[in-house]
């Protein structure tokens, strides 16, 4: 179910990484907790138009891919538009994440070997707070 990019923001697990968008060059992507612990957003050089959200399976086929370092789709859901493809694909000596919501939407942020592993450690501890590692009593 897409939910609003204006929603409530949970700063409980908040992180960031470098990259490069590769149309518009030097960005900061994020790693975000959504208020119900559940997912965890993911927003392609912090903007809300290419922002995901990623529950614990598909942080974990995220994860794989960029460490496969192959071509791999995620099917995720954006905060908008419903299901749609994460792509995770190798750029050069990178790895890039893109989003193709239309001809003129799209973007691809490419990451080097050391933001690849940042990211991958961001994204475990998004992970982790889902797991409820944190005095979290959901069952």
């Amino acid at each position: 179910m897409a939910m609003s990019a204006h929603s409530r923001r949970s700063f409980t697990y908040y992180r960031r990484v470098t990259g490069e968008d590769l149309t518009t060059g030097h960005c900061t992507s994020q790693i975000e907790l959504t208020e119900d612990r559940r997912q965890v957003y993911l927003r392609l050089a912090s903007t809300a138009m290419f922002a995901v959200l990623l529950d614990a399976d598909a942080i974990g086929e995220v994860i794989e891919g960029l460490q496969a370092n192959d071509t791999r789709d995620v099917e995720v859901p954006h905060v908008e538009r419903g299901i749609v493809t994460l792509r995770i694909a190798p750029h050069r000596s990178r790895i890039s994440l893109g989003l193709f919501l239309s001809e003129d939407e799209n973007i691809q942020v490419a990451f080097s070997a050391e933001q690849r592993k940042e990211l991958v450690e961001h994204l475990l501890g998004g992970l982790a707070w889902l797991n409820g590692s944190s005095s979290s009593t959901d069952s």
